[in-house]
């Protein structure tokens, strides 16, 4: 079994470009990540009314389900062995609908899940990730969802 924060060591991205602060939930099915958006996510972005990009919303949702669910497949798959040469990377997205704007101070979850079309072939994956407001007046209000693709490629 792999544990939580054991995947969390094992997610490659640092600050200022990651989006995952902590695993809520995780099994062979789903998994839930959080992150809180600050100020500094938003830079430059609408100075007067900072929004957080979509972009970095959509690399959240990457993060959460290519890389982070994409690492505890291939984890289970290889007897908790890691490739230190192979890289998890974002494909592609389809049907990606946002429906609120996030706001510095928001928590937001993102449910990654394998869905009617999701599947992991090593080394691909292709995950169903909903984006839900976790905090404030919006609790459990989606803000974004889509079916996200990823791969692990050799760095070399």
């Amino acid at each position: 079994m792999i544990s939580k924060e054991k995947l969390l060591e094992l997610i490659p991205h640092r600050p200022p470009m990651r989006f995952i602060s902590d695993i809520l939930e995780l099994d062979d099915q789903h998994l839930v990540s959080v992150y809180t958006w600050t100020l500094e996510d938003c830079a430059g972005h609408f100075p007067d009314f900072p929004v957080v990009p979509g972009v970095k919303i959509i690399e959240s949702a990457a993060q959460a389900g290519c890389v982070a669910f994409g690492l505890y497949h291939l984890l289970k798959n290889n007897d908790g062995f890691i490739d230190s040469d192979q890289l998890g990377v974002f494909t592609s997205i389809q049907s990606g609908v946002f429906k609120e704007m996030v706001r510095p101070g928001d928590t937001v979850a993102m449910y990654a899940q394998f869905g009617e079309e999701g599947y992991f072939r090593n080394p691909k994956i292709s995950v169903e990730v909903h984006a839900v407001f976790q905090n404030g007046k919006m609790a459990g209000e989606e803000i974004f969802h889509g079916q996200l693709s990823g791969m692990w490629i050799r760095k070399s």
